[in-house]
């Protein structure tokens, strides 16, 4: 099993979510909650069906949406 820190590393580099226990992509999405500078996302691993929550969080801006 991944450690946070360890979890968090291997998403970065790969830029794709995976289970912090088989390391596996086949990911279920659940719920979400948002928050004001943070969002909990649920998943469910559809190889190992560990359950885990990612917690995303502000790390910058940029500018807007371009016009329509």
């Amino acid at each position: 099993m991944l450690d946070s820190e360890q979890w968090r590393s291997l998403v970065i580099a790969g830029s794709q979510t995976l289970c912090p226990a088989c390391r596996s992509t086949n990911l279920t999405i659940g719920a979400c909650a948002i928050g004001s500078m943070t969002v909990h996302q649920e998943y469910v691993c559809e190889d190992c069906q560990h359950e885990f929550t990612a917690l995303f969080a502000l790390t910058g801006c940029y500018e807007g949406h371009t016009e329509q």
